[in-house]
């Protein structure tokens, strides 16, 4: 039987479109769907790699600010950080604690000489100065009542001195306040300034707080109440401004 034209091309329609089925559902869909994904990636891979330098940056940015404050703070140990010499003006924190209890008021009276010193700059009169505190005379809380260790990681004075009133006119007085700043091996700070009388003749108040961290590379081991003088190896210590007790 022979077909007439419309079969034999019916047929080859439905053949071509089994065929381009075929074609699109295994092979262009899939490498289409394949490149899109790949397109993806290739973009999400690129705006990744563009945010590289910037986070380089914020790592340089984050180390420069680490290497500055070590710097400002290597600054502050080098002129604000205690001698461990009671001749310099400082004290000896690694020896026995009984020995310490007797330093320790030598040392708080160099502490007040410091004070006094810094209270007659600017030309000022001082009319109200503050005393520094004496070490209490316990011999096993020496340590940790006057000089902080261990409530503090690392040895220091702490001395809320109170109200300081002083006379002049208010260049003295502004020079005077200032001082306090740049006060030698310690941080002194001053808040609440209030100024009264007429000028030239004024008098001034304000509060002052002063701190001292103290240079110790060990300390000696703590003893207990009513115990003898420890005779062992001093513990283990940290550098300027820091110690820690092996």
């Amino acid at each position: 039987m022979k077909l007439s034209a419309l079969p034999i091309i019916l047929i080859g329609l439905a053949l071509g479109v089994v065929v381009l089925s075929y074609a699109f559902f295994w092979e262009y869909k899939p490498n289409m769907d394949q490149a899109a994904f790949n397109t993806e990636q290739a973009r999400a891979l690129e705006t990744e790699a563009n945010k590289m330098p910037l986070a380089k940056k914020r790592v340089a940015l984050a180390e420069q600010m680490v290497r500055d404050r070590e710097a400002a703070w290597g600054a502050i140990v080098a002129t604000r950080t205690l001698p461990a010499m009671l001749s310099r003006g400082g004290i000896n924190l690694n020896q026995n604690a009984w020995q310490l209890v007797i330093d320790a008021r030598k040392y708080r009276n160099n502490a007040q000489r410091a004070v006094n010193a810094q209270l007659k700059k600017g030309g000022v009169v001082v009319v109200n100065g503050p005393a520094v505190p004496f070490p209490d005379e316990t011999a096993p809380t020496i340590l940790a009542n006057y000089f902080n260790y261990p409530a503090v990681p690392f040895p220091v004075v702490i001395f809320d001195l109170g109200t300081v009133t002083v006379r002049g006119n208010y260049t003295q007085i502004a020079n005077h306040v200032k001082s306090w700043s740049s006060m030698p091996n310690y941080l002194a700070v001053t808040d609440g300034l209030q100024i009264t009388g007429t000028s030239p003749q004024l008098t001034a108040t304000y509060n002052l707080s002063v701190v001292g961290y103290i240079e110790v590379d060990a300390l000696y081991p703590p003893v207990p109440e009513g115990g003898a003088a420890a005779s062992g190896a001093p513990g283990a210590g940290g550098g300027r401004g820091g110690a820690r007790v092996g």
